[in-house]
């Protein structure tokens, strides 16, 4: 039986995944962006958690689960190399000199090395960090060495966060794709997921919901805080908190019966978030060439309006697609 809670916390993970990209204005758009870093550790942590089973079959399962995210960035990166073309010769933008950076051998090395996908669309980079969380957790699964997996998550999000916050006091400077990528980023909520399934018996008799609330809480209020302190960061300590008390809440939670709001965000998170992750940037090209065209680009009221259209036309879009799926393909990623 599906958990429709957990399925509806990723429907709203991924309208967050839109905010992260169209942004509302203002400062109040800053600090939904800050609160929606939770979004992509979430998606990780659901892959992870899907990836547990406790008859010891999660080996047997993962050549399906690599071919099918394998499937996906093999058409999603041509897709995108196509709409940019066709943006870039709306917008009247040099398209051969972009085409010469897309095959330079240092983005193909750094596509490798750290998943960037910044020259096509840079949200593209979930899906190879996914790919290589499924083979390092084939490694582990086939050494039998989980154990060390665990231990890996503080100490790789330590990583993290010494490259992007303690470098504000080391002077030391990184490029974004140096911590935002499977490694530093992917593996470790994708083994906190893990984690989590394997001791979710434990968890449930523990955890009540008011510590799972107060966990939210305090990630989100850490995550306004950091902001101020720091700016804009790829993750915020309170990020960690925030996603992990969401998931724990979705899974710990969603034996309750799901009332009628839970079950409409349920059947969005079980069929489109997929979809919405992936169309949500070329939705928004399209929004904001409308715009352009009318004239209306530069009105407060679109800059507000602009992120609703943007979830509102790729969840449309989204269900468009899944029901023009074969039955074989309507597999959710997210």
């Amino acid at each position: 039986m599906r958990n429709q809670l957990l399925d509806a916390v990723k429907a709203v993970s991924a309208y967050f995944v839109v905010l992260l990209h169209i942004r509302f204005p203002g400062r109040t758009g800053e600090v939904i962006n800050v609160l929606a870093r939770f979004a992509v550790p979430f998606f990780f942590m659901v892959s992870g958690y899907f990836c547990y089973n406790v008859h010891g079959k999660s080996l047997s399962r993962l050549p399906g689960k690599i071919k099918h995210v394998l499937f996906l960035t093999v058409l999603s990166y041509p897709f995108y190399i196509l709409w940019q073309c066709v943006q870039r010769s709306i917008e009247g933008k040099d398209l051969s000199a972009w085409l010469g950076k897309l095959t330079e051998g240092e983005h193909i090395k750094e596509f490798f090395l750290y998943n960037n996908s910044s020259p096509v669309k840079w949200h593209l980079w979930f899906l190879p960090a996914l790919l290589y969380c499924y083979l390092l957790f084939a490694v582990a699964e086939k050494l039998r060495i989980h154990k060390i997996a665990y231990v890996l998550i503080p100490v790789l999000l330590a990583g993290h966060f010494w490259m992007e916050e303690a470098c504000a006091f080391t002077g030391n400077s990184y490029e974004t794709m140096e911590f935002r990528n499977y490694l530093y980023t992917g593996f470790p909520f994708f083994m906190t997921g893990h984690l989590i399934h394997r001791y979710e018996g434990v968890l449930r008799e523990k955890l009540s919901g008011v510590y799972l609330t107060a966990g939210i809480l305090c990630g989100a209020l850490l995550s306004v805080a950091e902001y101020f302190r720091f700016g804009i960061l790829e993750l915020f300590v309170g990020s960690v908190i925030l996603s992990v008390s969401v998931f724990l809440g979705a899974v710990l939670q969603g034996s309750r019966e799901a009332g009628r709001l839970t079950e409409f965000f349920g059947e969005i998170g079980g069929k489109y978030a997929f979809f919405i992750y992936l169309f949500h940037l070329a939705v928004a090209d399209v929004v904001k060439d409308l715009a352009v065209f009318f004239g209306v680009n530069g009105s407060a009221a679109y800059g507000w309006l602009r992120p609703v259209l943007v979830c509102v036309l790729t969840t449309f879009l989204a269900m468009g697609i899944s029901a023009l799926r074969p039955v074989h393909l309507r597999k959710n990623v997210v």
